[in-house]
């Protein structure tokens, strides 16, 4: 009978702790999201804090793998469709507010309509051709042409688009649409942009 009751108490522990740890985990990723938030998101991102247990990592010090997902985002200049990162091997202090991840990776998806405004060129719309190609639409008043280019990286911090071929207008109308950058935000130290 008394190893039924205590077998009984521990069940009962353990369950507690486990309800602990999951509570723990869902107001820490609603915290995150909130912290993403209040620095220019507009609305709160997704936020998964793998691993378990939680309560374990925090005693630690260390989360071993935090994912952030978010959708239609205006980062800097950029607008996002669809951001996704994954940092891990996370350091934080107990009473410090300074936090380090051994290791950021994500993708950012950037759509045409976006990356046409940042170029400021009123008229000027972009959309797909081929996989690493892109068809530019530019409305000059009552004249309308079109033309093919290429997308590659520009160095760390943008996005080249180069004219290869022109219709409906004159190639010097283009000016410096024939091959010009859409500059990124920076990445973070050590980041880089890859094409």
């Amino acid at each position: 009978m008394v190893g039924v009751i205590v077998a009984v108490i521990l069940a009962v522990l353990l369950a507690v702790v486990l309800i602990a740890d999951r509570v723990a985990v869902i107001c820490a990723q609603d915290r995150v999201a909130r912290q993403f938030e209040a620095r220019g998101f507009d609305a709160k991102p997704q936020v998964l804090i793998a691993g378990f247990p939680f309560l374990t990592q925090v005693a630690a010090g260390r989360l071993n793998k935090v994912v952030i997902r978010a959708a239609d985002e205006k980062i800097g200049p950029v607008e996002v469709r669809h951001l996704d990162l994954t940092l891990h091997g996370i350091q934080s202090s107990f009473g410090g507010h300074g936090r380090t991840a051994s290791q950021l990776s994500g993708t950012a998806l950037v759509g045409f309509a976006g990356l046409a405004r940042m170029t400021g060129v009123p008229g000027l719309t972009l959309s797909a051709h081929d996989p690493d190609r892109v068809k530019i639409t530019v409305g000059l008043g009552q004249v309308t042409g079109t033309a093919t280019a290429r997308v590659t990286q520009a160095g760390p911090g943008g996005i080249r688009i180069a004219v290869m071929s022109v219709s409906g207008i004159p190639v010097a109308v283009l000016g410096a649409l024939r091959d010009f950058t859409v500059p990124l935000p920076a990445s973070p130290p050590g980041g880089t942009i890859q094409g």
